[in-house]
């Protein structure tokens, strides 16, 4: 026999003990991670120092119609976006709805009431949503106050979701940007 068939005869059930011993391996993990249940996302807020003043910028507002007229949501997403809401969500909802309903985690947050001074007549129903953003469900007998307050007055921190914004966004890229352009500039520089 040659060396090269010996080898074969050895390295051959060898590799195959690993194989399915790693096949083993693979499907003992699978099943584990199929079993697991998977943990609920719990979204939470974030107590913010708004300076004892509460503004729309700081208030994350989600719009639904749930009314018989189309293009509420999006009317009342673009009003509340001209005094200072950040480009609120805008759809529609299943649930029928008459007059305005403002959705918040409770009726005496600062909030929920900033947002309730743009709906007079507006219903407040509190969920104790853990992320204090605000749902305003749009129904097709709503009010809207054309001179709202955008601020009120707090003591304190507020607990606010956190607001991702575009300028935060193109600050880290034109960042990044400038100091890969910095060390591309420094390593020709180093080459001359």
């Amino acid at each position: 026999m040659s060396v090269a068939k010996i080898l074969r005869l050895i390295v051959t059930p060898i590799l195959l003990i690993a194989m399915v011993g790693f096949c083993w391996y693979a499907a003992n993990w699978g099943w584990a991670a199929w079993n697991t249940p998977i943990p609920k996302r719990v979204a939470s807020c974030q107590p913010k120092d708004v300076g004892g003043e509460l503004t729309t910028a700081d208030v994350v507002v989600r719009v639904y119609n749930g009314g018989e007229t189309g293009g509420l949501a999006k009317q009342t997403a673009m009003y509340l976006r001209a005094f200072g809401f950040p480009a609120p969500k805008y759809n529609n909802t299943t649930e029928k709805v008459t007059t305005t309903i403002v959705v918040g985690h409770a009726a005496d947050d600062p909030e929920v009431q900033l947002v309730m001074g743009f709906f007079p007549g507006a219903v407040n129903r509190p969920d104790g949503r853990a992320d204090h953003s605000v749902d305003v469900l749009i129904g097709s007998a709503f009010k809207r106050n054309e001179k709202p307050k955008t601020s009120l007055k707090v003591d304190g921190p507020v607990c606010l979701p956190v607001i991702a914004t575009t300028a935060t966004a193109t600050a880290a890229t034109s960042t990044s940007t400038s100091t890969a352009k910095a060390k591309a500039t420094a390593t020709k520089s180093a080459k001359k």
